[in-house]
C-alpha cells in the first residue's frame, strides 16, 4: 500500500453526483467500507485507500458500466483537484502543469507514483502503481488519464493535442471509446501506462495565467506535501476569506454551507460571520464567487450538459442550478454556453 494511505474526499464525492445518488439511496454505494454519507458531504475530508477502492468496486456493481471510468474521467475538471489544479492553470505553460502534476499527484490521491521524464519527441508522464489495483484498475487509470488528458486539453484546446498515450493492459471491450475520448493515438499491451507529450505543444501558455494565484497554490501544494510526509500541520498566515475560499475549492461536489464551513474551522457561524465583516466580505459573496468560477471550468467542457453540472457542483435539481446560475451570472446557463462558445 502507498506510504501516502489516504485520497481526497473530492473524487468519491464527484462520482457519487455522476451515479446520481441520495443519502436515502446510497446504502450499496459504501457496502464494505468504514465511510457514511456524512462523512463523504465533509469538508476537507479524505478516505483510506482501502475503502476508496471498495467504493469504485461498489460504484461498477451500481453502474453496471464497463467504462465507468471513461465516463467519470471526462468530468475531472482542474478545479477538481483543489490547489493543484489552481497551480497547474495559474502557471506559465503546458511544461509546467505536468512537472506539477507529477510533484504533488499524492497529495490528492496515493493510487499512483507520477514520474516525468524526457522523450525522443517530448515528455513522458509515466504511471505506476502503488499497489495492486487488480478489479478497480482500468476504472483508476482511465480517470487519472483522462483527467490529466482534460488539464492538457485546457491549454490546447479540444483536437490540438500530439502525442500518444501508452496503457500497460489489454484492450478492453470497450477500446474504441478510447479512440473517442483519447484520440487516435493509443496503444494496449505496453510495457508501461504513460502519456508522451510532444515538443510542441509543451509550451502552450496557459489561457488564465496569474503569477500570484500560482505561487499562492503553489504554497498550499507544497504545505500538503510537507504535511504528509511529516505529519505535522502548519498554520498558514492567510485571511479567513481566503481560508474558505480554499477549503470550498479544494472540496468540490456540494454546495457548502455557513455551519458546515465553520464547523470546519472549529468555529462558530457567528464568529466566522464576524471574521469575515472584519475584512469586508460576506459569506454567501465568497461562496458565490467560487461557485461562478468552478461552473466556468465546467462549461469550458463543450461535452458537458447544463444538467450534469448542476449535479457534479452538488446541486439536487437543474432547476435551482438554473436559478443560481441567473444570480450569479445574470443570464441562464444556454445564454452563457451561446456567448461563450462564439467567442
Amino acid at each position: 500500500m502507498s506510504r501516502y494511505k489516504y485520497s481526497s474526499s473530492t473524487y468519491a464525492r464527484i462520482l457519487f453526483r455522476h451515479l446520481r445518488l441520495s443519502e436515502a439511496s446510497c446504502a450499496a454505494y459504501f457496502d464494505g467500507t468504514n465511510v457514511s454519507y456524512e462523512e463523504l458531504m465533509t469538508l476537507d475530508g479524505t478516505i483510506s485507500l482501502t475503502d476508496m477502492t471498495q467504493i469504485f468496486r461498489n460504484a461498477l456493481a451500481i453502474s453496471g458500466r464497463e467504462d465507468l471510468g471513461l465516463a467519470v474521467g471526462v468530468q475531472l475538471q482542474l478545479s477538481t483537484h483543489g490547489p493543484l489544479g489552481v497551480a497547474a492553470f495559474s502557471g506559465p505553460d503546458l511544461r509546467t502543469a505536468l512537472k506539477l502534476f507529477a510533484k504533488y499527484s499524492q497529495t490528492r490521491a496515493g493510487f499512483f507514483d507520477v514520474t516525468i521524464s524526457d522523450h525522443p519527441t517530448g515528455m513522458k508522464t509515466s504511471f505506476s502503481e502503488n499497489f495492486d489495483l487488480d478489479d478497480v484498475r482500468l476504472f483508476v487509470f482511465e480517470t487519472a488519464l483522462l483527467g490529466l488528458f482534460s488539464a492538457i486539453n485546457f491549454f490546447l484546446g479540444a483536437d490540438q493535442f500530439k502525442g500518444q498515450f501508452n496503457f500497460s493492459y489489454p484492450k478492453p471491450s470497450y477500446w474504441m471509446k478510447y479512440q473517442k475520448q483519447f484520440g487516435g493515438n493509443v496503444k494496449f499491451n505496453q510495457a508501461a501506462t504513460e502519456i508522451i507529450v510532444s515538443h510542441d505543444i509543451l509550451s502552450m501558455p496557459s489561457p488564465v495565467t496569474d503569477p500570484i494565484m500560482h505561487q499562492e497554490a503553489l504554497a498550499l501544494c507544497e504545505q500538503q506535501l510537507q504535511e504528509m510526509k511529516s505529519g505535522e500541520t502548519e498554520i498558514l498566515d492567510t485571511s479567513t476569506q481566503e481560508t474558505v475560499s480554499n477549503l470550498m475549492f479544494e472540496n468540490p461536489g456540494k454546495i457548502w454551507t455557513l455551519g458546515e464551513v465553520a464547523a470546519s474551522l472549529n468555529i462558530s457561524s457567528r464568529t466566522l460571520i464576524r471574521k469575515l465583516a472584519a475584512e469586508g466580505v460576506r459569506f454567501q459573496s465568497v461562496r458565490d464567487e467560487l461557485c461562478k468560477k468552478q461552473a466556468a471550468n465546467y462549461f469550458a467542457d463543450g461535452s458537458l450538459s447544463v444538467e450534469s453540472v448542476g449535479y457534479l457542483m452538488g446541486f439536487n435539481d437543474v432547476s435551482s442550478f438554473r436559478r443560481s446560475f441567473k444570480r450569479w451570472f445574470g443570464e441562464t446557463p444556454s445564454q452563457y454556453i451561446s456567448r461563450v462558445r462564439e467567442v
